[in-house]
């Protein structure tokens, strides 16, 4: 039996105490049957059987990411340290062995809509023997790929806020992305409910309520207070679901496309006819006979695609029954370039661990070839976490190699820091360069919508999924970027460990300013969302009564609300306080006279980009239906402006940083109200009505923002509670019942 005490192996340097040296983990009790054996069979085995009701087309990729972690187990001397057997109804294999018997590991397999992967294991609190696992798979990551989008791009938008921003949200219902990017008629239910949510501990966190003692079905049950990873709920089948729909979408593109071409080819006419001399070419016929060789498909998927994918997953849920956590840094270790190249193709994994979230890589001119679309066995990392658990005897030289880059690391409470790497859903050394390929991807993809998508035949609904599939892989790329604005790397490395790291390193302001610069140059400008009258209309809703959110959903798609949405959640992401801090703190890890990315040039650079229309040289007619400044850029410009005056309110931060947030804050107001004058002093003439309102109205809401007073209310409890009165807007109403009903 195992003689170790329990805790976690989350980062191996974490524990390299030279003196003590005392290692706590949760394992299985492996060891060599023949300890003289460089290479020795186990004394007993880890055993998995994979459920009769897993599909027998996916039986051997499931068997597959099982014992792809026998190679980290050689490592350490234990060959075939896991077994897989099939549980089979026909051959009667197996069928004994029922998969709720704690006696046995089993695989299970269920038919559901709900993309679910989890891992969980029983361990004896006195040892920290693991003593049972079972994998829980559903299919309905591969099937579900109509996604809902309204609940997805939410997600994607809250991606890394931590408790503090939470908190900020909580009293800024305004700023939510959870509330900006729901249907109008859901909104109030959910600021409701938030509200509520944030008088929990740390504002509501699922990580705060979280329950130790269960393995529920919520992210962190299974997860905080314990020793290593055995979750309810491991989120990875979720990231992959959409992976799916992407890689449905993209083979779609592409047959469709191949059609076209050899109709052309052909040369068909539109009613179906050839054209004369055309499509006798034997030369042609070769051809075509060749293109009908194709690969064996899956669930209408390549198998070559989707059977790595699973074998994937169930690789990363087989890792958290070993003992392992979450590693969401790994996908850092590799250049997209690299990972897209005959050298890597086939025979070097993506990523340094299968424990990442990672996306599916598909190559948008982002290196020679097409590589390999995931992970196709454990990573270095995993052979180094399996190296130091199932190592007996002196452990030291396994611990030097902790600042190997290939062996980084980052988990599930690293999500919520400064750190840009430790993200879910990232890919590549230079995540910039992931970003920008999935951009071009998304672009690539809404182009060919009306074209290839859709056609005869389709419904119409389908264009629509096409466009929103393609607008939450744009805003999932841009959220990525947005948090390396005020990013530093933390490294768990010890003093006196090899490499000589910094706990803290700033990210370098000129990563920071790309990647601020990508973020307004993809959510800022209407270009960027590649809307046109023919997309908008063609936008189709098939409208059934078997689904309520589907019922109520407009027929039309709603321009100007989910464009807003989305820009306003990323000026959450780039001017929420939490953001500001970090940036502001980072001006004092700097050495003076280095180079930084500082306050005021951050809240320039996006106050510059929202207004720019005010440093153009305005020139020719505008109309109501030529406007200079567009509907869509005049939200985002009244949403800049809330966002500022908000900022220069006392008591809207909790940070020492607030002040200087405030003071640079109404500075920015001032600099706007200056171009309105600077404007319409030269070019007022030549305003349409909708511009000429709009900026009257702007004028007046930060005239009555800067000369705005104190004014002190009693409270109900008797004491004083300060308000700040501000005219103008909606919005400023509501806060100032809000904070009377508070008091």
């Amino acid at each position: 039996m195992s003689v170790f005490f329990t805790t976690s192996y989350t980062d191996l340097a974490q524990y390299n105490d030279r003196e003590t040296r005392v290692r706590y983990i949760n394992r299985w009790n492996v060891q060599k049957a023949d300890p003289k054996l460089n290479l020795s069979p186990p004394k007993q085995p880890i055993v998995f059987y994979i459920e009769h009701t897993t599909p027998v087309r996916y039986r051997r990729w499931v068997r597959e990411g099982v014992l792809a972690w026998n190679r980290a187990f050689e490592k350490v001397g234990i060959a075939d340290a896991i077994e897989v057997y099939y549980q089979d109804r026909t051959s009667k294999a197996h069928m004994d062995k029922d998969p709720e018997d704690v006696n046995y590991n089993f695989i299970r397999w269920l038919n559901n809509n709900i993309g679910t992967a989890i891992g969980p294991s029983r361990v004896n609190p006195l040892t920290g023997q693991i003593l049972d696992a079972d994998i829980i798979l559903t299919d309905g990551w591969i099937r579900h790929y109509q996604k809902q989008f309204s609940e997805l791009l939410p997600q994607v938008a809250m991606e890394g806020f931590g408790p503090e921003t939470l908190s900020w949200l909580a009293r800024n219902p305004d700023w939510d992305p959870r509330i900006r990017l729901a249907p109008p008629a859901q909104r109030e239910d959910i600021a409701e409910r938030i509200r509520q949510q944030s008088l929990l501990p740390y504002s509501g966190h699922a990580a705060g309520s979280a329950d130790p003692q269960l393995i529920g079905d919520d992210e962190y049950d299974g997860l905080i207070g314990r020793t290593s990873q055995i979750n309810g709920m491991c989120m990875a089948a979720e990231g992959m679901s959409f992976d799916l729909a992407l890689m449905r979408m993209s083979l779609a593109l592409l047959k469709n496309e191949a059609n076209t071409e050899t109709e052309k080819e052909q040369g068909v006419r539109n009613d179906g006819t050839l054209n004369e001399n055309d499509g006798n070419d034997d030369d042609k016929d070769d051809v075509r006979k060749e293109d009908k060789k194709k690969e064996q498909m899956l669930d209408g998927m390549p198998e070559s695609f989707v059977g790595p994918l699973i074998a994937h997953l169930v690789a990363h849920e087989v890792g958290h029954t070993l003992g392992l956590r979450h590693n969401f840094k790994a996908s850092s270790v590799y250049s997209l370039a690299d990972i897209n190249s005959h050298e890597m193709k086939g025979k070097k994994q993506l990523a340094g661990s299968v424990m990442d979230y990672i996306g599916v890589n598909i190559n948008q001119e982002s290196g020679e070839i097409q590589g390999d679309y995931s992970m196709s066995g454990i990573g270095p990392y995993d052979e180094w976490a399996i190296e130091y658990g199932y190592t007996f005897g002196d452990i030291s030289k396994v611990l030097t190699r902790v600042a190997e880059p290939e062996l980084v690391y980052g988990t599930d409470e690293d999500l919520y820091g400064p750190d840009p790497l430790a993200r879910r859903y990232d890919f590549s050394h230079e995540p910039l360069d992931f970003a920008h390929n999935q951009i071009r991807l998304a672009k690539h993809h809404r182009e060919k919508l009306l074209s290839d998508f859709i056609r005869d035949g389709d419904s119409w609904d389908r264009v629509r999924y096409g466009y929103e599939l393609t607008l939450s892989l744009q805003t999932r790329a841009i959220s990525m970027m947005a948090n390396w604005v005020g990013g530093a790397f933390v490294n768990r490395d010890k003093k006196g460990d090899p490499g000589d790291r910094m706990p803290v390193e700033v990210v370098p302001a000129e990563q920071q300013r790309q990647a601020l610069r990508f973020v307004v140059d993809n959510a800022f400008n209407d270009e960027a969302f590649g809307l046109t009258p023919e997309l908008v209309t063609a936008m189709g809703r098939d409208k059934w009564l078997d689904d309520i959110r589907n019922f109520f959903q407009e027929s039309t798609w709603p321009i100007h609300d989910r464009i807003i949405g989305i820009q306003s959640s990323i000026l959450t992401m780039l001017m929420n306080p939490t953001t500001l801090k970090w940036v502001y703190d980072n001006e004092l890890r700097i050495p003076e006279g280095e180079d930084a990315l500082t306050l005021p040039e951050l809240l320039s650079t996006v106050s510059d980009e929202v207004w720019s229309e005010l440093d153009q040289n305005t020139q020719g007619e505008y109309s109501a239906r030529k406007p200079l400044i567009s509907s869509l850029r005049r939200n985002l410009q009244r949403e800049h402006l809330q966002r500022l005056i908000d900022l220069t309110l006392p008591g809207n931060g909790n940070s020492a940083a607030s002040r200087a947030i405030s003071m640079l804050s109404a500075v920015q107001l001032q600099n706007v109200l200056e171009k309105i004058d600077a404007a319409q002093s030269t070019t007022a003439d030549q305003y349409d009505d909708y511009t000429m309102a709009h900026l009257a109205q702007t004028h007046k809401r930060i005239e009555k923002a800067l000369d705005a007073d104190y004014i002190l209310n009693p409270s109900r409890g008797g004491g004083f509670g300060m308000r700040f009165g501000l005219f103008g807007s909606e919005q400023d109403e509501q806060k100032r019942r809000r904070t009377n009903e508070d008091n």
